[in-house]
C-alpha cells in the first residue's frame, strides 16, 4: 500500500478535490492522510512527521495541496521503480545532480544537471505550461528533490526524520530530507510521473533565511553532487530549462 501524506489548511470540497484526484489516479492501494494544519500552528516538518509516524503503507508520498496528477497509473510506477531497485530510497518528478556549497536554490546549476519536468496552472496569469528541467525523457539519478512530490520508504523513517527544529516553516525541508536519504540510498527523479502544480514559488527573505540554515547545517557535505556532469561553471549563464505553453494542447482540468 502507498500512504499519501498531505498538510493543508484547506476544507470542505477545496481539500476534498485533491483527495478524489489522488485516489482517482493512483491506480494502486492507497490511505490519504490529509494533515490539518488550520492555524498554521506548526510547519510542513511537524506534519509531515506525524503524517510519517501514522502512516501504514511501504511507500510514503509526501505532496502538495495544490499539486495534482494529470495522468492515471502512477502508484504502479512508484511500486514498479522501488520494487526494482532496492538501493532507491527517494522518487521525485524534478531535482538536480548538483547542489552548491554557497547557493541556496536547488536549481542553481542549471542544465544539464537538473532533471525531470513540472507542469504549471497559474490561476492569476492564466499562464499552463510545462518546465523541462531535462532535455531527455527517462529516469536520472539526483542529490536532491523539489518537494511538491516525492515518494520514500517507509522503512528509513527509523533513520531519517524532518527536521523540526532547523526549518519550522515551509522551507527546505525538502532539501533537509534529500541529505539525509542520500547517506544510505540513491534519489532519482522521473518522466513518468506527470505533475500539475497550481502555485509559483516565492523565495522572499523568509526562503533565504531558511536557507542560509540548510547551508549552514549542511557546510561539511556540500557541494553534493552525482552523475558524470562535472562542476557547474558559473562565469556562464545557467540555462533554467525548457518552457513549452500547454495552452490548447492539453487538459487543464483536474481529474477527480
Amino acid at each position: 500500500m502507498i500512504s499519501v501524506i498531505v498538510c493543508t489548511a484547506k476544507e470542505g470540497d477545496s481539500a476534498d478535490v485533491h483527495e478524489r484526484n489522488v485516489v482517482k489516479t493512483i491506480g494502486a492501494p492507497v490511505e490519504y492522510l490529509r494533515i490539518d494544519n488550520r492555524g498554521a500552528a506548526s510547519g510542513i516538518c511537524s506534519a509531515y512527521n506525524r503524517g510519517a509516524g501514522a502512516a501504514q503503507g511501504n511507500l510514503l508520498v509526501f505532496v502538495h495541496d495544490d499539486a495534482f496528477f494529470m495522468q492515471p497509473g502512477w502508484g504502479a510506477v512508484l511500486n514498479g521503480k522501488f520494487g526494482a531497485d532496492k538501493t532507491l530510497g527517494m522518487l521525485g518528478v524534478a531535482g538536480t545532480q548538483y547542489l552548491c556549497r554557497d547557493k541556496m536554490s536547488w536549481t542553481a546549476a542549471g542544465m544539464p544537471f537538473m532533471k525531470g519536468r513540472v507542469v504549471h496552472d497559474i490561476a492569476s496569469s492564466g499562464e499552463f505550461f510545462m518546465s523541462a528541467f531535462s532535455a531527455e525523457p527517462g529516469d536520472d539519478e539526483v542529490v536532491a528533490v523539489d518537494g511538491l512530490f516525492f515518494a520514500i520508504r517507509r522503512d528509513l523513517f527509523s533513520r531519517i526524520r524532518f527536521d523540526e527544529e532547523n526549518f519550522d516553516g515551509y522551507h527546505f525541508y525538502d532539501l533537509d530530507i534529500c541529505m539525509q536519504v542520500r547517506r544510505s540510498h540513491t534519489i532519482a527523479v522521473t518522466w513518468d510521473i506527470l505533475i500539475k502544480h497550481c502555485s509559483e514559488g516565492n523565495p522572499d527573505d523568509v526562503w533565504r533565511r531558511y536557507g542560509r540554515k540548510f547551508l549552514e547545517k549542511y557546510r561539511d557535505e556540500l557541494p553534493a553532487s552525482c552523475g558524470s556532469g562535472g562542476e557547474p561553471d558559473f562565469t556562464e549563464k545557467r540555462m533554467p530549462g525548457l518552457t513549452f505553453d500547454l495552452r490548447g494542447k492539453a487538459r487543464r482540468e483536474i481529474i477527480c
